[in-house]
C-alpha cells in the first residue's frame, strides 16, 4: 500500500511543481528542455497510473475492495481524463451497498468529463434502475448522452427513461430521432409502434 500511494504521491507533486508559473517570471512559451521535462513527466505518470490500475486486478481478485477505490481516487487525481477510474470507483461504491458514494464518483467525473457519455449514462442508469428508481432524475444525464455521438443502446435509454417518467411524447420524439439516424432499428419500430397502440402518441403525418 505505502508504495503505490508514495509513487503516486512523487509524480501528482512533480506534475502541480511543474505546471506552476514562476511569479516573478513573464509568461513564455516553453522551450525545448521544458517540453522535454514535460514529456519525461507525463511518461512517468503514464507509468505509474499503469502500475497502479494493474493493482486494482489483484486486489478486486483477492476480495479487498477498499484499495480498488483508493487507487481510482488516486488514479483520476494523477489524471483527471483517465475515464474508467471514476466508472470503476463508483461501480465497487455500488457493489458495496453504497449508492451515494457511486454518485458522487459519477458526478466529480463528469465535472471532469462533461463530454464522456459513457459516464453520463452510467449516472443516468445510476438514477433510472438504481437509486431511487428516480426516472425523472436520470433525465437530464441520458438527454446529454442522446446528444452526443453516444453508441444507439445508450441513446435508447433516454427514451425508454422519457416513458418511464410520464413523458410520452418526447418518447416518441427521441424514437423519431433515432430511427432517423438508423431506419431500421429494431427497438425503435417496436417501441414507437407500442406507445401509438395505446393510444399515448398519434400517427406520424
Amino acid at each position: 500500500m505505502t508504495t503505490y500511494r508514495t509513487l503516486a504521491a512523487v509524480v501528482a507533486a512533480g506534475l502541480v511543481l511543474f505546471a506552476l508559473p514562476a511569479s516573478s517570471a513573464p509568461e513564455q512559451t516553453p522551450g525545448p528542455v521544458e517540453l522535454v521535462a514535460e514529456e519525461q513527466i507525463l511518461e512517468v505518470r503514464d507509468a505509474v497510473i499503469d502500475a497502479l490500475w494493474l493493482k486494482t486486478d489483484e486486489y478486486w481478485h483477492a476480495g479487498n475492495t477498499k484499495p480498488v477505490v483508493d487507487i481510482c481516487r488516486m488514479v483520476a487525481e494523477l489524471d483527471p481524463q483517465f475515464v474508467e477510474a471514476y466508472s470503476v470507483a463508483a461501480w465497487v461504491a455500488i457493489q458495496n451497498g453504497d449508492d451515494d458514494q457511486a454518485l458522487q464518483f459519477y458526478k466529480q467525473g463528469i465535472e471532469r468529463n462533461p463530454d464522456s457519455y459513457e459516464l453520463l449514462h452510467e449516472l443516468g442508469m445510476q438514477y433510472y434502475m438504481l437509486h431511487k428508481r428516480d426516472p425523472q432524475g436520470a433525465l437530464p444525464y441520458l438527454k446529454r448522452v442522446a446528444e452526443l455521438p453516444a453508441p444507439v443502446p445508450m441513446k435508447r435509454t433516454y427514451a425508454h427513461a422519457l416513458n418511464r417518467a410520464g413523458k410520452p411524447q418526447e418518447a416518441a420524439a427521441q424514437w423519431m430521432r433515432i430511427l432517423k439516424e438508423h431506419p431500421n432499428d429494431p427497438i425503435a419500430i417496436k417501441e414507437l409502434k407500442k406507445l401509438r397502440a395505446e393510444g399515448k402518441v398519434g400517427e406520424e403525418r
